[in-house]
């Protein structure tokens, strides 16, 4: 396997981001002293190890704030974006799952079921900030939003 500087140093700067997200986030939704222990245990270790890594000139304290400053304004406006769609999303749901429609096609008798899983709520807003980051990596698709117990 080739060695590429370049490439985890890439990660690892993606790495920090996730973090910073992170804290962002739990600062949002109110949880300061989580986001406090976030940022002075993983976010620390993580910069430290990526310094370490790449030299000290990686990541200045300034870069680091305007990325704060960044995920601050993206979270703020996910969470104004949720406020709206979501209860868009919960009048359009359906209550029950739907039968499944009973046409031309049979399933034959040696093919397994497949079980589908009904769907769990509607998504939280760490679901909409995943789908809207994986929707901007460039060949990746968004996965399916699961409501997660925050």
């Amino acid at each position: 396997m080739l060695h590429n500087p370049s490439i985890e140093l890439q990660s690892a700067a993606a790495g920090v981001a996730r973090v910073v997200r992170q804290i962002c986030l739990l600062r949002e939704q109110g949880d300061t002293p989580q986001a406090a222990q976030l940022q002075e245990n993983e976010l620390a270790d993580a910069v430290r190890d990526l310094r370490l890594a790449h030299g000290p000139a990686v990541l200045p304290d300034t870069e680091l704030q305007a990325m704060f400053a960044a995920e601050e304004r993206r979270v703020a406006e996910a969470v104004i974006l949720s406020e709206l769609l979501i209860p868009r999303l919960v009048e359009n749901w359906p209550a029950e799952p739907r039968p499944p429609r009973s046409g031309g096609l049979r399933s034959s008798p040696a093919s397994a079921p497949v079980a589908v899983a009904p769907p769990a709520g509607p998504p939280a807003i760490p679901d909409l900030l995943d789908a809207m980051l994986a929707a901007e990596r460039p060949g990746r698709r968004p996965p399916p939003a699961t409501h997660r117990e925050s």
